[in-house]
């Protein structure tokens, strides 16, 4: 490696890979994380196989480029993530490439294990933003299904 070279960021699953899968094997609720050892770079990925881009180009369609923050998420199927770090001054890594076999699996977020409303409530508002999200997940409960469980959770809670 030279001076001054930007290392290219790992993309890891935080999960173990389960027995008789390969490691690109994954499921919907397995953690991504995406990170380089060059000390204080900003990571942009995207999801769709295109190249991560700094900036969007005027008069070329959708900006696909994403900046990573924490550890995301895939949508069920054949994904492919490709990611580069950037410098403050603007030097760019090598980009990586990892493609992901995802197998769609419930979320386990719609009751929460603390009887506690504002936990309730993240939970809820996370199964509600699955549904919503253009057909990338399938929810394991409609809103309606959730929005009957909390007028049922608020009516225990009104007669204690």
């Amino acid at each position: 490696m030279t001076a001054g070279s930007v290392l290219v960021p790992q993309i890891i699953p935080l999960q173990l890979p389960l027995a008789g899968k390969a490691k690109h094997e994954i499921d919907t609720n397995t953690l991504l994380e995406i990170k380089s050892d060059t000390p204080d770079v900003t990571i942009y990925y995207t999801l769709d196989g295109s190249k991560p881009e700094l900036f969007k180009k005027s008069c070329y369609g959708e900006h696909n480029t994403f900046k990573y923050k924490e550890p995301i998420t895939l949508p069920d199927g054949k994904i492919m993530v490709r990611a580069m770090a950037v410098t403050k001054d603007c030097r760019e890594s090598a980009i990586v490439t990892k493609m992901f076999l995802v197998e769609y699996k419930p979320p386990n977020i719609l009751f929460s294990d603390e009887d506690n409303d504002e936990n309730f409530l993240k939970d809820l508002f996370k199964q509600a933003s699955y549904s919503n999200s253009k057909s990338l997940f399938r929810p394991e409960k409609s809103t309606e299904e959730m929005c009957r469980a909390w007028k049922m959770r608020l009516r225990r809670k009104t007669r204690t």
